[in-house]
C-alpha cells in the first residue's frame, strides 16, 4: 500500500531575472511548459516568462504587478489572483489566453501569500493574508467569470500551498501562529477535513500536482529547506531533494514532470535558478504478504 514516485532533480535554464513569490502554471502536463508571472525583484513586478523547456522567453505583462499571488492553470489558460503590489493587498484576477492577460472578476477578499487550486475556469483561493496583517481562513470559488466564498480552511494560515481541484482537492503547509506549520487538508467539494501532515513543516513552498492525491511539495522554510515530499492521497513521503535549498519559490507542472523556479536562498541573494523534476513512472510500494 502507499508508495512514492522515484524521481529526481536536475537543473534547468534560467529565469531572466531573480525574483521571488512567483506565481506559475505548466502548459502540457510536463516541465517542457511552464508560465511564471509576476513576483518581487526590488518591487513588486509584472514581469511574465514562458518556458520551453530549455530557457525562458519574456511575454506580455501582467496588468497589475504583484507578489505572493495565486496561479492556476496553463500556459495558453493561465490565471493569476490576489498578491500584494508592495502595499495593502490585492484582490485582482487575471486571465492569461497564450498572448496577453485580461483582467476578470476581483476576489471577495484581497490578500496575498494565498494556496491555488483548480483551472483557469474553475479555481480555488484558500487561505492567505489580508490587508490587516492577519492570516485568514477564507476560501472562494472562481466560475471563469466571479468569486464566492465557500466553507472556510480549518486553520488560518498564510504561505500555503494547494492542488487538486474544485471538487477534490488539498491544501498544506503555511504560517500559522506560533510558526509554520505541517498541517494538511483535504476538500471533497463541500467540506475540509485534515489529514495526514506533512513530514516537515513550512511556508512559502511550492507545489506540482498531478491530483489531489498525487502530487509534490517542494522546498520552503524557514529555515530555507530543500526538502520534497510527495503526497498520495493518504500520506506524505520524502523523496529526492532539490539542489538547491529555498523559499518563496515557484513550481509548476505535475507530480512526475515539475519546475522549481526562483526564490531565495539560505544567506544568499534572490535566484533564477530553475530546476526540473523527472520521476520514473512506477511507484516504490510495501507490499504485507502472509
Amino acid at each position: 500500500t502507499g508508495g512514492a514516485p522515484i524521481g529526481t532533480w536536475a537543473s534547468g535554464g534560467d529565469l531572466n531575472r531573480d525574483v521571488i513569490y512567483v506565481g506559475g502554471t505548466v502548459g502540457s502536463g510536463s516541465n517542457s511548459s511552464a508560465l511564471a508571472f509576476g513576483g518581487y525583484e526590488t518591487s513588486a513586478r509584472a514581469f511574465t516568462e514562458s518556458y520551453d523547456g530549455t530557457s525562458w522567453a519574456e511575454v506580455s505583462d501582467l496588468n497589475t504587478a504583484r507578489y505572493g499571488l495565486g496561479g492556476r492553470g496553463t500556459t495558453t489558460a493561465a490565471l493569476a489572483f490576489g498578491g500584494t503590489p508592495g502595499s495593502g493587498r490585492a484582490a485582482e484576477t487575471e486571465e492569461y489566453n497564450g498572448s496577453s492577460w485580461s483582467e476578470s472578476g476581483d476576489l471577495g477578499t484581497a490578500r496575498y501569500r494565498l494556496a491555488g487550486i483548480g483551472i483557469q475556469t474553475a479555481a480555488i483561493g484558500a487561505g492567505g493574508e489580508n490587508a490587516s496583517g492577519n492570516n485568514v481562513d477564507v476560501v472562494e470559488q472562481y466560475n471563469g467569470t466571479s468569486w464566492t466564498e465557500i466553507a472556510e480552511i480549518n486553520t488560518a494560515k498564510n504561505g500555503l500551498c494547494g492542488g487538486g481541484s474544485t471538487t477534490a482537492g488539498l491544501v498544506f503547509g503555511g504560517e500559522a501562529p506560533p510558526g509554520v506549520t505541517a498541517n494538511t487538508e483535504s476538500w471533497n467539494g463541500s467540506a475540509w477535513t485534515e489529514v495526514a501532515e506533512m513530514n516537515t513543516g513550512r511556508m512559502r513552498l511550492a507545489s506540482a500536482d498531478t491530483s489531489a492525491s498525487n502530487l509534490i511539495a517542494i522546498a520552503g522554510g524557514p529555515p530555507n529547506t530543500a526538502n520534497t515530499e510527495s503526497y498520495n492521497g493518504t500520506s506524505w513521503t520524502e523523496v529526492n531533494n532539490l539542489s538547491t535549498a529555498r523559499h518563496a519559490l515557484g513550481g509548476a507542472g505535475t507530480s512526475s514532470s515539475a519546475l522549481a523556479f526562483g526564490g531565495e536562498p539560505p544567506g544568499s541573494p534572490d535566484t533564477n535558478a530553475t530546476e526540473e523534476w523527472t520521476a520514473a513512472d512506477f511507484l516504490i510500494k510495501s507490499v504485507t504478504t502472509s
